[in-house]
């Protein structure tokens, strides 16, 4: 096929149009495509050639890159100045754009479902995969979509194991294998004309130890280290991070999780078998009997160099002019999927207006109706028995060189592009329709086996075999159950259309709800109930707009309410305040109608207690009574004998009080004493006033003492005591100090 050069293309639609027009002036052209890695076009062309000057960085070219396969879309990133009159162009697949295309989070639990979290975030092409492995997959950062392909650790390769990618245009399939073992021998002097081989330990590893960092302490949690059962002379041991891997807050601890990645690790990669490389060039002629594709498997026989070995195509090197292989390269490569492009855009192309199913359509009426290619074989006899069996549309008028078939027979209808005898992966037959990708508009069924089912951008995925489900808007009229593996509902909601309000339930065994949550006209309300489904609680939102909680007791009354304007009631009980350690401090509660608190010090003592009948008892260190004040009488009994009582009496400018086993005295102030000696103090803001007088007196309110101040003759203040008692010599005065 002659390359032909596009200015433009749009993105998802491969071009049917000749463009600018066919490169005639090519001198020489290849296609290099690598197992799960690089895939690329180069050419030479004439500098006076008729599309010289048109051939610029950002164009295309469509042209064939092996036998199977459609012309594919390559993008040219290089030109070269011209030397000897001709210059060189390179170009990548059209693939190499999904580096720049961003994605920024998500997880997917299978292949299947991590495809489609990729292809939400690949514009117009399509990511999908045959493989039905199940695992965590995650994305916790921006990056590239292509970058997780493969080649780094987390990427599709790494979490689901071996695979093969294959590009077509705008379709990325990861397969389980991509090519196949058609038997093919390649021998020294037959079919092989050259042939080098290389060993690559550098992979190679005794043991892997696993390791997790927590981003917020930094901690190291260490897995086993385990062996691959490869020995060496000199032990080689592998160190990988799984940190993004582990999850911290499952309920398998970090270890087990740790061993669990470690194991999978090294089935994933070939830690324990050297790589194996062989570059080799060989005749083909492109007939399947000869013919080999990347990640088809060979024989190689070389006597020479005692090599026999059956390995894998992991490069090829396509003639793009004379269409054939000019260099392939067997052997068991590492995973590398490498960009080449350097700037990733952050902004995603807008999808189209039309649907999927219009674009399918569109494209396949313009392959059948724009179709010049093609041999019909009508009548072939396949036994050789005379009597003609099948009808044939090949591409090619040999069977024994076409590669893509359609065969109809009594067997069905089947699609091959890998020549007559298939395999054939899309058929229409007596036992239904098999197909890679079915494009439908609707479909009417009465049941469904699938593994992923999905929207076309993926954002609602369905996984048959894991039972997950992520919908992105989902809506359920009226009720929506949950239920065991029995069928008995778990949990429900529902919307009840005659009050207007939603209503979510979690039920136990017993069909007992739970906990139930609800709107009204006020807000939404949020209930929890015992085992039997009794209300014990309850939080919503009260008439003025506030948040409201209720408790509630045995009897299904309410206890405590909790006010969204900060007030606390309660109903009956009491309130207990704990310190850090668990020991109480403070302690308030109804009995008999009445309130009490109790405050306790640092060693647990009761220092202070509040009786509802105004009664306080003051306590000391050792949790003994200091002061006991009746809230009845008013009586005020300090610690010991000294207790004092308030007195009925009256004095003039002065409060009186009667001490207890004392009754020849009436206390001013506060009184000690020591075996016979009473002493009395006063309050120094007390006696700075003349009208103001302090005094001991009996009984019968005679002074026996007393202290005031007042005005001399000179108008200053005198501290006047007065001595007296029952004789009747009277009072005795004497003046001590005095200030102005």
């Amino acid at each position: 096929m002659i390359p032909i050069l596009f200015s433009s293309i749009s993105e998802g639609t491969v071009p049917t149009s000749f463009g600018i027009g066919h490169l005639t002036d090519i001198i020489s052209s290849k296609v290099i495509e690598k197992r799960n890695a690089e895939y690329e076009l180069s050419f030479t062309y004439a500098a006076n050639g008729i599309h010289a000057e048109e051939i610029l960085v950002d164009r295309f070219v469509l042209a064939k890159p092996n036998y199977t396969d459609d012309p594919q879309l390559f993008q040219i990133y290089e030109v070269t100045g011209t030397l000897n009159g001709r210059f060189e162009v390179k170009a990548e697949h059209v693939s190499y754009a999904l580096s720049g295309k961003i994605i920024t989070s998500g997880t997917a639990a299978s292949c299947s479902a991590a495809c489609l979290l990729l292809q939400g975030s690949a514009g117009n092409f399509t990511i999908t995969t045959d493989k039905t492995v199940v695992a965590d997959f995650k994305i916790l950062e921006p990056s590239s979509v292509k970058s997780w392909f493969g080649g780094k650790q987390g990427s599709l390769l790494d979490v689901y194991g071996t695979g093969e990618w294959h590009y077509d245009n705008f379709t990325a399939t990861l397969k389980l294998h991509r090519g196949q073992d058609r038997g093919f021998t390649l021998r020294y002097g037959l079919n092989l004309t050259e042939l080098s081989q290389i060993i690559n330990i550098s992979n190679l590893a005794t043991a892997v130890q696993g390791y997790y960092k927590d981003p917020d302490t930094g901690v190291v949690t260490l897995g086993t280290k385990i062996s691959t059962g490869l020995t060496l002379n000199l032990a080689k041991e592998r160190a990988i991070d799984f940190s993004g891997d582990v999850d911290p807050e499952s309920a398998t601890p970090i270890a087990t999780q740790l061993d669990n990645l470690t194991n999978n690790y090294i089935a994933n990669n070939q830690l324990d078998t050297a790589f194996k490389t062989i570059t080799l060039d060989f005749v083909q002629e492109g007939g399947l009997s000869d013919r080999v594709d990347l990640c088809d498997t060979v024989h190689i026989y070389f006597e020479a160099l005692g090599i026999s070995a059956a390995l894998k195509c992991i490069e090829t090197e396509w003639d793009v002019i004379n269409e054939r292989y000019t260099k392939c390269t067997f052997g068991n490569s590492r995973v590398d999927i490498t960009d080449s492009i350097q700037t990733i855009q952050k902004e995603v192309a807008e999808k189209p207006s039309t649907s999927m199913m219009e674009e399918a359509i569109k494209y396949m009426t313009d392959l059948i109706t724009g179709n010049i290619k093609g041999y019909v074989i009508n009548g072939h006899d396949t036994n050789g028995d005379g009597y003609p069996d099948e009808n044939l549309i090949m591409d090619t008028n040999d069977i024994t060189t076409a590669t893509k078939v359609i065969r109809s027979n009594l067997g069905g209808i089947g699609f091959s592009t890998n020549g007559y005898d298939g395999p054939y992966t899309t058929c229409i037959g007596f036992a239904g329709i098999i197909a890679d990708a079915i494009t439908t508009g609707t479909l009417n069924a009465n049941l469904i086996k699938a593994g992923v089912i999905s929207d076309i951008n993926g954002n609602s995925t369905i996984d048959m075999t894991s039972g997950v489900a992520t919908l992105k808007n989902m809506k359920a009229k009226e009720r929506f159950e949950l239920v065991d593996e029995n069928g008995v509902t778990r949990g429900f909601f529902k919307y009840e259309p005659l009050l207007g309000e939603p209503h979510l339930a979690v039920i136990d065994a017993d069909t007992d709800i739970h906990a139930e949550m609800y709107g009204n006209a006020n807000g939404g309300n949020f209930g929890i109930n015992n085992p039997s489904g009794v209300r014990r609680g309850l939080l919503g939102v009260g008439s003025s707009g506030t948040g409201i909680l209720y408790l509630y007791d045995n009897n299904s009354e309410i206890r405590a309410t909790l006010l969204g304007t900060g007030w606390l009631e309660l109903r009956g009980g009491g309130i207990n305040i704990y310190n850090d350690n668990d020991e109480r401090r403070v302690y308030t509660f109804i009995t008999n109608d009445r309130g009490y608190l109790y405050l306790r010090d640092e060693n647990n003592i009761s220092r202070v207690q509040l009786y509802g009948d105004g009664g306080v008892v003051v306590c000391d260190a050792n949790g003994d009574t200091a002061i006991d004040i009746d809230g009845s009488s008013g009586q005020v009994k300090p610690k010991g004998t000294q207790q004092v009582e308030l007195y009925s009496g009256s004095l003039t400018n002065g409060m009186i009080f009667k001490e207890w086993g004392y009754n020849n005295y009436i206390i001013v102030g506060r009184v000690t004493n020591s075996g016979s000696l009473h002493t009395l103090y006063i309050p120094k803001a007390m006696i700075t006033d003349t009208n103001q007088q302090f005094c001991f007196a009996d009984e019968s309110n005679w002074v026996t003492f007393s202290v005031k101040w007042e005005l001399n003759a000179d108008n200053e203040k005198e501290l006047v005591l007065t001595f007296g008692g029952r004789s009747s010599s009277g009072l005795i005065t004497a003046v001590y100090g005095s200030y102005t």
